[in-house]
């Protein structure tokens, strides 16, 4: 065979070879796609704070186009449609669309451009304005880097030009604030960060400021468990009136053994109950029965799951640094606080008895059980399991003089510190027992 005619088909194999390596690989890339697409909105639907509904895949050999509803969970109308186009590529593929929210919720569109590879997906999420509709608020200049690594670590950092919220004749405006949520999957560990420069009210007349806004918080899950244990810092630099500084503030906190699972559902149960029970106060007319009594019902036993796990809360210590020369004080009042519950061998039926509304019918166990306490003998069961130890400096005489009594009463001018416990049903302040 002559060389030229050897060398061009050769070449055209090349040429077959490389355009059928190149299709096939643009099929397995779509494949991955689709996969990582539909993993992710799954991940979403099974959070505890969002859901991801109405979701449409369609993939085609060089691009994969989806749409979906993403939401936040017992929140009405804060949702958003979500369209995204994927052109697929070998090492990378670019991801290009739009998150369009609720317009009864929220006005505006967010831009989405992110690149994806085998391990990774990086890019930004952008909105010029983004503008309430039930709140009056607007947010100027939203820019959010999302890094994601090996499906496990994620990395979200956002800020924003400012944020201006109004109220009639009130309003909110924070300057440009910064935030970050960091989480790695295998370790269940989050850790979120929350900055803003300056934060001024304007209430009844007077024009109040905060400088140097800082959150802080960390939470870990226990083992495999919905169990959560986490701890924060927050602290404003500066506080003022009038441009005139009145002090700062600083706090750290410790929660310990937060089943959030249960949580998120007693909150979920909890908000549509308050809700229709302030409809029936304005209305002056009661609705479905059956509907609260289920509500109710959701969020006792969830409320039950949170207590059970023997929660706990403590401030370590906050601190402020009060200073109001027009009345000559300069104070630097420090407080520490421990609240615990013993949720060991929780009754449910007093919990069912102390929080059930006498208006609805009994749940089916309280029928069934033999020996049922009162009222006041399940809520006083209840306040034995609950502990408080709170420590606070004693305030000038001038704050003295203001406080209300019988609390003025309680507290102890020579002491330092005030001292208040409350254990197994006695509470003493200051060593002495007062009930």
């Amino acid at each position: 065979m002559p060389a030229g005619k050897t060398l061009m088909l050769t070449a055209t194999g090349v040429i077959v070879l490389g355009v059928g390596g190149y299709v096939g690989a643009q099929a397995v890339v779509g494949n991955e796609v689709k996969k990582a697409l539909s993993q992710t909105f799954a991940q979403l639907d099974d959070s505890l704070s969002w859901y991801a509904s109405d979701v449409t895949i369609d993939k085609s050999l060089f691009k994969t186009t989806a749409s979906a509803t993403i939401g936040m969970e017992s929140v009405e109308n804060a949702n958003a449609q979500v369209n995204l186009l994927v052109d697929h590529g070998v090492i990378n593929s670019p991801i290009t669309g739009t998150i369009h929210p609720n317009e009864q919720f929220l006005r505006g569109d967010i831009d989405v451009d992110l690149v994806a590879t085998r391990s990774s997906v990086t890019g930004q999420l952008t909105a010029d304005s983004l503008s309430g509709v039930e709140l009056d608020g607007n947010l100027q200049d939203l820019i959010v880097d999302l890094d994601l690594e090996d499906q496990d670590v994620w990395r979200v950092d956002g800020q924003a030009r400012e944020i201006v919220i109004n109220n009639e004749n009130d309003s909110v405006r924070i300057v440009s604030p910064r935030f970050a949520n960091h989480s790695q999957e295998a370790s269940s560990l989050i850790h979120q960060y929350l900055e803003i420069p300056r934060v001024e009210f304007l209430a009844q007349g007077i024009s109040v400021y905060m400088d140097g806004v800082e959150l802080e918080a960390e939470s870990e899950s226990v083992g495999d468990s919905q169990i959560v244990n986490s701890g924060g810092h927050f602290s404003v630099a500066d506080i003022g009136a009038d441009d005139t500084s009145i002090g700062s503030l600083s706090l750290d906190m410790d929660a310990k053994n937060w089943d959030m699972s249960a949580f998120q559902a007693f909150q979920e149960a909890y908000a549509p109950l308050t809700a229709m029970r302030a409809e029936y106060e304005e209305s002056e007319v009661r609705g479905d029965e059956l509907e609260e009594r289920a509500l109710l019902i959701q969020a006792i036993e969830s409320g039950y799951d949170v207590l059970v796990a023997n929660p706990s809360i403590a401030f370590q210590p906050l601190q402020a640094h009060v200073v109001l020369p027009m009345l000559g004080i300069d104070f630097n009042p420090r407080l520490s606080a421990d609240i615990r519950f013993d949720g060991e061998a929780l009754s449910k039926d007093a919990l069912y008895i102390a929080l059930w509304d006498s208006r609805l019918p009994l749940p089916e166990q309280l029928h069934a059980s033999q020996d049922v306490m009162s009222t006041e003998e399940a809520q006083a069961y209840l306040q034995n399991r609950v502990s408080l130890d709170i420590s606070v400096t004693t305030p000038p005489q001038m704050v003295l003089s203001l406080i209300p009594m019988p609390f003025s009463l309680l507290i102890d001018p020579d002491f330092e510190e005030q001292r208040l416990i409350w254990q197994d049903g006695s509470l003493t302040v200051n060593g002495e027992e007062v009930m």
